[in-house]
């Protein structure tokens, strides 16, 4: 009688990754007045504009731009466009985050509203306003860092039997 052992050999390949630190969801909140010649708001988009993102030891800071576009009706009922772009500035706190040249930091948008009330204006403006646009803006953004390593990865698994011809055989007398 042969003894049968599987030998495992495995092929691997070595590959450059990106290793999670951590992730937090971040909130931004804004306020904004806006002088505006509108009698009614028709809609406001908002999106994240152009941002920057500087690592520190166990944080991020993340400065940018939210970009919007305000959709009004004008005294003389034209619908008019108005670009607006408000900074703003957050901390995320990542625990175990180094600063360095292998960390990447990705953002990701979760969510966007925007709260607003027009207002007639009670002094006159030079620029022909006639009313003051109040805004909250709120935004949730998914701050993720990572790291770049290198990892060795299981490609393929090969089993192979083995035979141990080496081991005694044991008879049992038939009864």
């Amino acid at each position: 009688m042969l003894v049968r052992k599987q030998e495992l050999v495995l092929d691997t390949e070595r590959l450059k990754v990106l290793r999670v630190i951590g992730e937090k969801v971040a909130q931004v909140v804004l306020e904004s007045e806006t002088p505006i010649d509108a009698i009614k708001i028709d809609k406001i988009d908002a999106r994240l504009g152009p941002f920057e993102d500087h690592v520190f030891d166990n944080k991020v800071v993340k400065q940018g731009l939210i970009l919007k576009q305000v959709f009004y009706v004008d005294h003389d009922n034209y619908v008019r466009h108005l670009d607006e772009k408000i900074p703003y500035m957050l901390t995320v706190e990542i625990p175990g985050l180094k600063a360095s040249d292998y960390v990447e930091i990705q953002n990701h948008l979760v969510d966007i509203d925007i709260d607003y009330h027009l207002e007639p204006c009670r002094k006159h403006h030079d620029d022909g306003a006639k009313a003051i646009l109040r805004q909250k803006v709120v935004a949730h953004i998914l701050v993720k860092a990572a790291e770049w390593a290198q990892v060795d990865v299981v490609t393929n698994v090969h089993l192979f039997p083995k035979i141990n011809s080496m081991q005694r055989i044991k008879c049992f007398p038939r009864r």
